[in-house]
Order: structure tokens, then sequence, then C-alpha cells
């Protein structure tokens, strides 16, 4: 009999798992392929989000950024490689704009760091 039984053993139920493993559980992981992250995880697109496009106050938005906060000790202690490359939100006109503003304020009202808004000439300079 095991407190816990996580079915797939794909990044959320590994992660799960390694943290259940911190308590006095009896876990149970149970997956269907030959090794982890066989299936989804493996074909995923190794996005660490930020928490800039989630409704501001709710779970999802405190997941995401705790979430990615826990990357750089996380990856140092299972030692796996892990960086910071950034992510570049494009407009392509005018019109978009208003919307790319929209993230960045609800960006930073989730507390989401080293946000800024760059012109074409600076994107051109990365």
């Amino acid at each position: 009999m095991y407190d816990v039984v996580i079915i797939g053993a794909g990044v959320s139920g590994s992660a799960s798992a390694r943290e259940l493993s911190k308590y006095n559980l009896s876990i149970c992981v149970v997956e269907k392929e030959e090794d982890v992250c066989c299936g989804t995880s493996k074909a995923n697109s190794a996005i660490v989000h930020s928490g800039i496009d989630c409704k501001t106050g709710t779970l999802m938005a405190q997941m995401n950024l705790r979430g990615n906060e826990m990357m750089d000790e996380l990856s140092k202690k299972l030692d796996f490689e892990f960086r910071r490359n950034g992510s570049l939100i494009v407009c392509f006109s005018d019109d978009d704009m208003p919307r790319l503003k929209e993230l960045y304020n609800q960006g930073i009202a989730n507390g989401v760091p080293g946000l800024e808004i760059l012109d074409a000439g600076e994107a051109h300079e990365m």
C-alpha cells in the first residue's frame, strides 16, 4: 500500500515524486515507457514560464514565478544545464503595442524581474 501513487514519470510526475520524497511517505511512480520523460516531456519546448502572461493574483502567476526562481538552484543541485536566455515578444505593427504594454504591466504586477520594452533599434542590437 502506498501513500501516494503518481501516474506518469514526465517532468510533472518526476518533480512531484522528488518533492514528496522529502516527507515520510511511501511513493510509487507508474510509467508506461522504458524511462522517465519519454512522452510529452521529451518533446516539450523547454520553456520555463516567467508568469508574464498569467492573470495577476492567481495561483498560476505565483507558481510560474516561484518555479522560475527555483531553476538556478535546482539545476546546480541535480546537475543539469540551465541557461537564462530570456524571451523576446515582438510587435510587428503599432497596433500590437497596447497588448505588449498590457503584458508588460501584468508581468510587473506579477513580480517578474528583468522586464523591459525595447524599440526596434535596441532589439536589433541584441
